[in-house]
């Protein structure tokens, strides 16, 4: 009995010294690494959802049904936001897109994961109207091409 109660007492004293073990939340795809932090999408029965660091931006419902069209969200900041990518460009992309591009925007991302896409821009205040984008596939021929975001 003692040597049981002694052994449960390291194992929890040894778990306490390791410290905090974290679980990702999210299976993230598109993962980009910027000065802000992880930003990554993912897809569940709300929709595609966009995380900056650790927050859910929420579901976008298009693309919760297994609809495979592209499809084009827009999240973007303003102000003194503090931040070094301030708008996000994200969806799902057509079948055989492997690369997604924004036309005059210069940004990081836009590679295709799991139908999956981000692409973040340094722009605030970035206005749907002022994108035009394009899905091309491994070939560089052009998938899918349009301006503004998806409704």
């Amino acid at each position: 009995m003692r040597l049981g109660v002694a052994a449960l007492i390291l194992l929890v004293a040894a778990g306490c010294m390791a410290g905090p073990t974290v679980a990702p939340l999210w299976n993230l795809a598109g993962v980009l690494e910027t000065p802000d932090g992880v930003v990554g999408v993912f897809r569940d029965a709300d929709g595609v959802h966009l995380v900056l660091g650790n927050d859910d931006t929420g579901g976008q419902h298009d693309g919760a049904d297994g609809e495979s069209r592209p499809t084009v969200h827009l999240f973007s900041t303003g102000g003194q936001s503090g931040r070094t990518y301030n708008s996000f460009v994200f969806g799902l992309a057509p079948p055989g897109a492997v690369s997604v591009h924004l036309a005059g925007l210069d940004g990081i991302g836009g590679t295709v994961d799991g139908g999956l896409y981000v692409i973040a821009l340094r722009e605030k205040d970035l206005l749907p109207q002022n994108i035009a984008w394009n899905f091309q596939a491994q070939s560089g021929a052009v998938i899918a091409e349009g301006s503004n975001i998806t409704p």
